[in-house]
């Protein structure tokens, strides 16, 4: 029943760095267009900020798995500090930057990217994206400038300090408003690009000086010149960062070596049609895998969306059974059976049966139903297992066989914004021997997943609520996946990697 439930992913709506434009699900720091300016006198924002961290507290308490969770006894607490930091944020708003400043405070204590508050976007039209004329992409323990032109000065330049702060407390303290989860390995090698990048203009976050060491071991400070991006200056930076954006289809990048693109486990159909095409010639050409050097698994880019994606491509390559053997996940899942959840639950039904997955609308139904009832039992939780489960049927991990032809060394490319499926996938791709991670280190995930969006009352602000709790989940909360390879090159091309993969191969 998990893998069935996994497939829900439209109600799982993930909200980490680079999923979307920042300015498009993440507060900035600031920012008003000209027709925004007029209204922020006439707008009391502490009273807004204060009014909508209490709702979202009661949003929460209302709702969050986490309120009757036994394995996080500590987490009403928590909840009440995140209020008590979010009110102190909010009697020192003074405008939309400070009501955000508010949410983000009230987010940072909780650390979890499937719990937080966030602002709606306020882009003008009128606005435009500006950058330094660089890109800031961590490796290993540092954060480096990378440059369209590999001849600039600043080239390969780390970072030693911004603003006057040393450049870790500077990234910890400007990125309250970008949900930085700084002790998640992951997170430090994508949410610092976010601070060189202003999509509607210039924000009080941003840096205006910053001082570096230069390759050649001198030290210079630079006032950063801010400029509008162009079209193709903003193709770069994304590409510069991350690297191609690959297809998600099998293809033989060198000799031996075939590369699958998995940056896109989104649900929909067109995603949809593209895996099913995928199936079909990773079915057809397994044999063909078997004799080849290696396979590329590439997840750059992924950060979650719905986990049946990896599932089923790791069942084709490995067996299912041998899949199911090694990734039990945990004990059971748990529901928070309000009345609200219940109600959202239920929503999404009518939209698979449309779509004809009668399969997992029956799960939805089941499901929404065995809620309501928990519910008027008074019992908080529901709990999934109780799902069309016959006695004495036991889990298919438990009689799986676990062996498996398929020993063909693999590589999984890994980013560090890595979360929620994308960790799922890992958690099906790891457990084989013949797997080796090669990029950054993974972000991670609590256990309460599954969200929903509630609009807070006063202001732009929207509340992220997660439905369910994962009880004994082999995956520990906070953990995150590390990379036996660790990419340090700058440059994240495909073509990089295939150079570090195939090193590697010489090497075993």
């Amino acid at each position: 029943m998990t893998t069935l439930v996994r497939a829900i992913a439209p109600i799982a709506v993930l909200f980490a760095a680079f999923s979307a434009p920042a300015s498009s699900t993440l507060a900035q720091d600031g920012g008003h267009s000209a027709a925004e300016q007029s209204e922020q006198g006439a707008t009391d924002w502490a009273d807004v900020a204060r009014r909508d961290v209490l709702a979202a507290y009661d949003a929460y308490v209302r709702n969050h798995p986490g309120i009757y969770d036994l394995a996080n006894p500590g987490f009403p607490a928590q909840l009440s500090q995140a209020r008590t930091r979010g009110l102190e944020a909010a009697s020192r708003a003074q405008d939309r930057r400070g009501y955000a400043r508010a949410l983000a405070e009230f987010s940072a204590v909780l650390q979890d990217g499937h719990a937080v508050l966030a602002v709606r976007s306020n882009d003008a039209e009128d606005t435009v994206p500006v950058w330094p004329g660089f890109i800031a992409v961590w490796r290993g323990d540092s954060l480096f400038v990378r440059t369209q032109d590999r001849a600039a000065p600043l080239y390969g330049a780390r970072f030693v300090s911004c603003d006057g702060e040393q450049i870790d407390a500077f990234l910890r303290d400007r990125l309250v408003t970008q949900y930085f989860r700084p002790d998640e390995a992951g997170q430090w090698w994508v949410r610092p690009m976010q601070l060189f990048y202003a999509h509607a203009g210039l924000q009080d976050s941003q840096p205006r000086s910053c001082t570096f060491a230069l390759p050649d071991g001198s030290r210079a400070q630079e006032t950063l010149d801010w400029q509008p991006l162009t079209e193709a200056e903003e193709k770069w930076r994304s590409f510069g960062f991350w690297g191609d954006r690959e297809p998600t289809a099998l293809s033989e990048k060198r000799d031996g070596i075939f590369f699958i693109g998995l940056q896109d486990f989104a649900l929909d159909e067109d995603v949809g049609t593209d895996f099913a095409a995928l199936y079909d010639d990773v079915r057809d050409r397994r044999d063909e895998l078997k004799r080849a050097k290696a396979l590329v698994l590439d997840l750059r880019r992924n950060n979650g969306g719905n986990s049946r994606w990896s599932r089923q491509l790791a069942d084709i390559l490995w067996g299912e059974d041998a899949v199911g053997a090694r990734t039990a996940s945990s004990e059971d899942v748990l529901w928070r059976t309000s009345p609200d959840n219940t109600a959202h639950i239920a929503s999404v039904e009518d939209e698979f049966r449309a779509n004809g997955d009668i399969e997992v609308a029956d799960f939805i139904h089941r499901l929404a139903e065995g809620m309501r009832a928990a519910h008027e039992r008074g019992e908080v939780f529901f709990a999934e297992s109780t799902l069309g489960a016959e006695p004495g049927e036991e889990p298919a991990s438990a009689t799986a066989n676990p062996e498996t032809d398929f020993d063909t060394p693999v590589y999984v490319i890994v980013s560090g914004n890595c979360a929620s499926a994308c960790l799922d996938a890992l958690d099906y791709f790891t457990p084989f021997e013949n797997v080796t991670l090669i990029g950054a280190p993974s972000s991670a995930d609590s256990t309460y997943m599954d969200v929903r969006v509630e609009d807070l009352p006063a202001g732009p602000g929207y509340v992220v609520i997660p439905n369910k709790v994962y009880v004994g989940r082999k995956r520990a909360w906070g953990e995150v996946y590390r990379a036996a390879i660790e990419m340090t090159d700058l440059d994240w091309l495909t073509g990089t990697f295939l150079d570090w993969i195939e090193r590697d191969l010489d090497e075993k």
